[in-house]
């Protein structure tokens, strides 16, 4: 309407009354210079306002000001009623994901599908690869609409799933909805992905193993990938500084061989304790009795001071403990990427069957990688695919990476 009274298309303007032709002081203000300078004419239905006149001016603005506090006091009621009802952790809105209608009750197939995303993310995979997966089983959105990742993102970043209500983005309290994750796993995956650092990737996931993780030997850069002309196969490549580029199988052969070898270690529990637990010392020291205690049963029933019924029971007793103690020494985030690759019998071939995601994941947790470059014409060469162990666990960082 402003638009058109400049443009001089309107030479007057017609109001229900005069508190809704504006909702702002200084809307009227700016309304009645136009009008001033382009003679509008005003009425509304209570009768002719003249702005042309100081008191028809005066009227005008004491409405206005009236209108706009009466504006700001239903405001001020709608905020009160809001943050009482977020103390009380009622529900508001529209259905969220995962819950019914009422927001009060799960939906299994929704909420069993949120509390494997939370797994996935602890466990390194890509929203993107979650909204894929969402996309393939059929499962929409509260809309009917197909997932994407940062849809996925901000559903996770939601403390409703922990049972927590919110209000205006700050948590006032307990929810009287049901939680679908413990509130731990909601602000692990919330550090996750809030963490500046973090890597987003393409929406559908990277493709090969070390893209975006190894870095480039001349400049630092994360290398890309593409494919060689002259040999046709994949190769990792510094998009950065051009100067680089390597056989993606014979890298990728050499990190996995580093982190096998790294998870076969019978210390490899060791990746996953937290190290900043107050009792970690304690813990470590029984863990080490029970260790030892095992080896000398075995010896005992070596020399026959056991018989074959007393060792089983008495490894079972001791194992038993064993695992208790080194679960109170985990970090939760560290247990959830080492999940079922440690301890296992070959590490290699469990290693081999995980998701790309995950396998990123470990390496990303245990190794910095950078490939130095060779000159043309070179063999490959293991020894320049540098491996650092990163600060939790691990072997020394001068380790050689073993040639395959």
């Amino acid at each position: 309407m402003l638009d058109d009274i400049r443009a001089g298309n309107v030479d007057a303007v017609v109001a229900w009354d005069l508190d809704r032709l504006h909702r702002r002081p200084v809307e009227l203000e700016h309304f009645i210079i136009l009008a001033d300078e382009k003679g509008i004419a005003l009425a509304t239905v209570g009768g002719d306002a003249d702005l042309s006149t100081d008191n028809g001016r005066l009227f005008a603005r004491i409405k206005g000001a009236v209108a706009r506090a009466e504006v700001e006091r239903k405001s001020a009621r709608q905020k009160r009623a809001g943050l009482q009802r977020a103390e009380s952790g009622k529900a508001w809105g529209p259905r969220a994901f995962g819950y019914t209608e009422k927001n009060d009750q799960l939906i299994d197939t929704e909420s069993n599908a949120v509390r494997d995303a939370y797994r996935a993310v602890l466990a390194g995979a890509s929203l993107g690869s979650i909204a894929t997966k969402w996309n393939d089983a059929q499962i929409a959105t509260t809309k009917g609409n197909k997932w994407r990742s940062a849809q996925v993102r901000q559903l996770l970043l939601n403390p409703r799933y922990a049972g927590l209500r919110s209000y205006n983005g700050e948590i006032v309290g307990s929810a009287s909805w049901p939680a679908i994750v413990p509130e731990d796993v909601w602000r692990s995956v919330n550090t996750m992905l809030l963490d500046p650092g973090r890597r987003s990737g393409a929406t559908r996931g990277r493709k090969h193993l070390l893209t975006g993780l190894a870095l480039c030997g001349v400049c630092q850069s994360p290398l890309g990938s593409g494919i060689a002309q002259s040999t046709r196969q994949t190769v990792y490549r510094c998009k950065a500084c051009l100067r680089l580029s390597r056989n993606q199988r014979y890298v990728d052969e050499v990190v996995v061989a580093v982190v096998v070898g790294r998870l076969s270690q019978p210390d490899a529990i060791e990746l996953a304790i937290d190290e900043k637990r107050e009792n970690i010392g304690e813990l470590r020291d029984r863990a080490a009795t029970l260790r030892a205690r095992l080896d000398s049963i075995a010896t005992d029933f070596a020399d026959g001071e056991l018989t074959a019924s007393q060792l089983r029971t008495a490894t079972a007793r001791i194992k038993n403990q064993l695992a208790q103690a080194e679960s109170e020494m985990l970090s939760a985030n560290r247990a959830r990427i080492f999940d079922g690759i440690i301890g296992v019998s070959d590490v290699a071939e469990r290693f081999a069957a995980l998701p790309l995601d995950r396998r990123r994941a470990i390496i990303d947790a245990l190794l910095t990688v950078t490939v130095m470059p060779t000159g043309r014409g070179h063999r490959f060469d293991p020894a320049t695919v540098k491996t650092e162990w990163k600060s939790i666990g691990g072997v020394s960082s001068e380790d050689p990476a073993p040639r395959c």
